[in-house]
């Protein structure tokens, strides 16, 4: 079955996916963004943080001989501590928070899986575990991992390296210029680390999009069942399509006996013509070649309405006016004899038309 699923996955299947909670989202990627994130904000909220916590290590080392350790005294001491260290701490944690939640809402573009909510048994089960460990896919996560700690490695060892004096001579500095010295190579290191981490990431949500593209794609047959049931079962939809005709038809049938006149030519076109007392032109009430001109005309003789065989209005009409429509200036004057002739028959002068281009002969 695997092997028929060639097809690329439509909207549909897509859409299906992303409610049970299958979209494309990249761990690595939001791993990427907090580290270099967190450098950013090493240099900014991190400065006070290294700076208050500088003072309270010297503090501690000047104070702490001359204050006897009592309970009090040591509660006082990290009061001090966590007033100190808290406003700055907290800003680089909340910052932190934020990031990984803007990254994921980005990926998942603030998907709610209510499916994906509840307890799943087969996760705490061991065997599934060991054999999700020991499958191709997971033996390919243990190969990616490796990949990753190795890259990330060879990265922060590659700049330690280059600085490897100036760690041995930290020694020399005194404790406010070791720690200012130590926090610009850390967080210089977080920066090499994080951006290299981030093309892993971005190749990472490149391998997820394609990995989920390749989950999710159909066979033919089922793209073939989609259509079926998103559009309808195409006989269903013929036989539909064959009640509307007929009911128009119906509809179009029931005007014929308020014609004025019908047109033929002379069995192959019928046409119903209306035209009464005030309207601006005559107007087409039914028309239909074969059977549906039989009917016409068959109406007509019923309703004592006069069927005159005109064949080239006959073939205008049909060929260019719609039902429902008047019919175009071209055929004012013929239609005008027609309707000359209707009168005439039923032994009536016709009125006169409020149009001057329709007038009868």
């Amino acid at each position: 079955m695997a092997d028929n699923k060639t097809e690329a996955p439509t909207s549909h299947r897509l859409q299906e996916a992303r409610e049970e909670g299958q979209v494309v989202r990249s761990q690595e990627l939001i791993s990427a963004v907090v580290i270099v994130m967190s450098a950013i904000l090493l240099r900014g909220p991190g400065k006070q943080l290294a700076a208050a916590f500088r003072d309270l290590i010297t503090n501690i080392i000047v104070e702490l001989p001359k204050t006897s350790l009592t309970v009090e005294s040591l509660r006082g001491m990290g009061i001090t501590f966590a007033l100190r260290l808290l406003p700055s701490f907290s800003l680089i944690l909340i910052g932190l928070m934020m990031t990984g939640v803007v990254v994921t809402l980005a990926q998942t573009q603030f998907l709610w899986a209510g499916k994906k909510i509840g307890f799943d048994f087969r996760r705490v089960n061991p065997l599934e575990g060991f054999k999700r460990i020991f499958s191709s896919h997971g033996l390919f996560e243990l190969l990616r991992s490796l990949l990753k700690l190795g890259w990330v490695s060879w990265v922060a060892y590659s700049f330690l390296r280059t600085r490897f004096n100036e760690l041995v001579s930290f020694n020399q500095f005194d404790l406010g210029t070791g720690v200012s010295k130590f926090a610009e190579m850390t967080i210089s290191l977080a920066l090499r680390v994080g951006a290299m981490y981030l093309v892993l990431a971005v190749a990472d949500y490149a391998y997820q999009r394609w990995d989920l593209y390749k989950n999710l794609r159909m066979s033919k047959e089922e793209i073939k069942q989609e259509n079926k049931r998103s559009e309808g079962d195409p006989l269903l939809k013929s036989r539909i399509r064959s009640m509307q005709r007929q009911m128009a038809r119906g509809r179009m049938m029931a005007n014929v006996s308020k014609a004025t006149v019908v047109v033929t030519n002379p069995t192959h076109l019928a046409i119903a013509i209306e035209y009464q007392e005030g309207m601006r032109a005559p107007k087409v009430l039914a028309k239909g070649p074969y059977r549906v001109a039989e009917r016409i005309v068959k109406i007509a003789r019923e309703n004592n309405i006069p069927v005159v065989q005109n064949i080239p209005v006959a073939r205008a009409i049909f060929k260019t006016i719609d039902i429902g429509q008047e019919i175009s200036p071209d055929l004012y004057l013929a239609m005008a004899e027609i309707l000359a002739y209707v009168y005439k028959l039923r032994g009536k002068t016709p009125a006169a038309s409020s149009r001057p281009d329709l007038q009868y002969s």
